[in-house]
């Protein structure tokens, strides 16, 4: 079977959350099985929702498929790495950037999946790490399955790169927000100059209320610093509505939302 016309799974893993969907590709791609678990999990703790994942992959609905998974930020961390000063090769940007995580977050990251973005000569890039436990056991959960892996992404990248067209270039804020994490990054002439992450309490719109009022003192002169905000609707409903600063996106506003993203909000109603 070409590659192209193999059927695609999508998986989305997060702390309370598992959400697949199988789709059948051909000239007319269709989604033709999909479900969601709820998981009893932990933000600090992805074994619960690996094991049922684990436990939904032995399914033959989810089984001999390319796969494309989405891990929720939770279980990312992110920074932004400055270009070095001397000419390094590849291995040498890696040490790099693990030594400026390692600023951000300590020795707990020292032995985390790194990768990095690809980021013009001259330019800072980002960094994005996550458990390499959890990686090594994901890849294993997905090959006893006969899928695979063909694009392993954090949350937040999903989402920004589903809204980017629609995002201002300079002096705004981006955020990818659920039901336990909140990550957002401020652009500057069109890249990363910030990330911010943030784990969400029961009482989510303290930290979005914490972020909007950082940017009020970062703001250049008088004039406010957008915040444009991807999150579940229910999410949208609960808080006051768009304003000067906050503009809650609409999905049904963006014709780009990829299969991925979609997924993400599957669920949330």
């Amino acid at each position: 079977m070409l590659p192209l016309w193999r059927d695609e799974v999508v998986i989305y893993i997060a702390p309370r959350r598992v959400a697949l969907a199988r789709r059948a590709r051909g000239l007319r791609p269709r989604t033709v099985s999909e479900t969601e678990i709820a998981v009893n999990g932990q933000y600090s703790d992805f074994g619960p929702t690996l094991t049922r994942l684990e436990d939904a992959l032995t399914e033959p609905a989810w089984r001999n498929a390319a796969a494309r998974v989405i891990v929720a930020d939770s279980w990312v961390r992110y920074s932004i790495v400055p270009w070095p000063t001397e000419r390094l090769p590849a291995d040498g940007r890696m040490s790099y950037a693990r030594f400026v995580m390692g600023e951000s977050y300590g020795d707990c990251v020292s032995d985390w999946h790194l990768s990095l973005s690809d980021t013009p000569p001259g330019q800072a890039y980002v960094a994005c790490a996550m458990p390499l436990p959890l990686r090594t056991r994901l890849q294993d959960a997905l090959t006893g399955a006969g899928l695979t892996l063909t694009s392993l992404q954090p949350q937040l990248v999903v989402a920004f790169n589903a809204w980017r067209r629609h995002l201002p270039a300079d002096d705004a804020w981006f955020v990818s927000l659920d039901d336990s994490s909140l990550a957002a990054i401020h652009l500057s002439n069109g890249e990363w100059d910030r990330v911010h992450t943030a784990r969400v309490c029961e009482d989510w719109t303290v930290e979005l209320d914490r972020l909007q009022a950082f940017g009020r003192l970062q703001a250049r002169g008088n004039n406010p610093v957008p915040m444009l905000v991807d999150a579940p609707s229910w999410m949208r409903h609960v808080h006051s509505q768009s304003t000067q600063t906050v503009l809650w996106l609409d999905p049904g506003s963006n014709t780009q939302i990829p299969h991925e993203l979609a997924l993400l909000r599957r669920g949330y109603g």
